[in-house]
């Protein structure tokens, strides 16, 4: 919609001249010149097909900014209350399977959810973070009392859950914010409470939360059988492993271009039949791992090039929005785990929401 309005290219004009936002868009390229290391040109081409989203989405949200501060939050609002409509038919799916879910999760298997089990967690912790923040700021009794429920909820239910991702994520962003309004507003109370929230959530949650003690019991097994040699089967855990560990082996056969963007998925194959050949095809995946993907795929100077471009806007601006280091760090922290911005459904909210609290207006708070 915001090529129909007036002055376009004025607009066009200022977006180009917009360095922190016009970084999201130039990682596109990045993208674009990994094809030159990638002999399987159809996959390369289907690749760009998939990430040019990144040149679409931050040039659409300029073109309808600026944002007040506001209207952002209310988008924060919407995006925690869809996810907490969603969750109370994922809760309940679980209450009524109740024995049949909590014994899944011994096998390393969680409850059912709409999306990969990793992406929807790390929308929960976002859900989460933005109605902590919007019950902190709300003035209106009525909607601080629906975010503080909203957030009390969903921590629950993203215990529940018992994804690691989303959980570590969660708790470190936590962290982040006790510590903000710690010194920025002067309310150590509230970090210290923070802390003890959080450990007291650690103990209760394992005491009581089925589901999270048979994760923790499931992942101490896996350990145990991987470090003594007596695993029998493939574990999700170990199959990630597996992931990340031919990932790097592909980073070291082309250390500086990578195998290419077009060329991953077959350079992989070939180091699970090197390494992995019992391995079933269903489980060989691309390195389950956002960073070692990007280093694989194209090598160190598109790593250093792609997050550099990435991170650039929370070192270059000085009045974005005031969750844009959380929203960095949450995001960051999932990468771990998961490639989290390679797929299109976290790619889209990732870049919508990022682009959003780089497309805000200036503010003096």
């Amino acid at each position: 919609m915001g090529i129909f309005q007036r002055g376009f290219y004025q607009r066009l004009n200022g977006f180009v001249r917009s360095p922190a936002i016009l970084s999201l868009s130039l990682i596109f390229f990045v993208y674009l010149f990994s094809g030159i290391n990638s002999s399987n040109a159809g996959m390369w081409v289907s690749r760009l097909n998939t990430n040019l989203i990144f040149m679409v989405v931050p040039l659409g949200i300029y073109l309808l900014g600026p944002y007040s501060e506001s209207f952002v939050d209310r988008v924060l609002g919407m995006f925690a209350i869809i996810n907490f409509i969603i969750s109370i038919y994922l809760l309940t799916d679980y209450f009524y399977h109740f024995e049949e879910v909590n014994s899944s999760y011994l096998k390393g298997q969680t409850i059912h959810t709409p999306i990969i089990h990793v992406r929807y967690s790390y929308f929960v912790a976002l859900s989460i973070v933005f109605s902590v923040y919007l019950f902190l700021k709300e003035n209106k009794k009525i909607r601080k009392y629906l975010y503080g429920f909203i957030a009390i909820y969903l921590i629950v239910f993203i215990h529940i859950m018992a994804v690691r991702t989303g959980i570590l994520s969660l708790y470190l962003s936590a962290v982040l914010i006790a510590f903000y309004y710690a010194f920025v507003y002067k309310k150590y109370l509230i970090a210290f409470l923070s802390m003890a929230i959080l450990i007291v959530l650690i103990v209760l949650s394992y005491n009581f939360l089925p589901s999270v003690k048979n994760k923790i019991n499931y992942v101490k097994w896996d350990i145990r059988t991987t470090l003594d040699g007596s695993a029998k089967y493939h574990t999700s855990d170990r199959i990630r492993i597996y992931s990340i560990i031919n990932g790097l082996k592909v980073v070291k056969d082309s250390p500086l271009l990578g195998s290419g963007i077009g060329d991953i998925e077959e350079d992989m194959d070939k180091k699970y039949d090197l390494n992995y050949k019992d391995l079933p095809k269903e489980m060989r995946f691309q390195p389950i791992n956002q960073f070692v993907f990007t280093l694989s795929s194209m090598g160190i100077i598109g790593f250093v090039l792609f997050y550099g471009l990435l991170l650039f806007p929370l070192f270059y601006l000085k009045g974005g929005h005031p969750l844009l280091p959380v929203f960095y760090v949450l995001t960051f922290l999932t990468f771990l785990g998961e490639t989290t911005i390679e797929l299109m459904i976290g790619k889209t909210a990732f870049l919508v929401l990022l682009s959003l609290f780089i497309c805000i207006k200036p503010h003096k708070s």
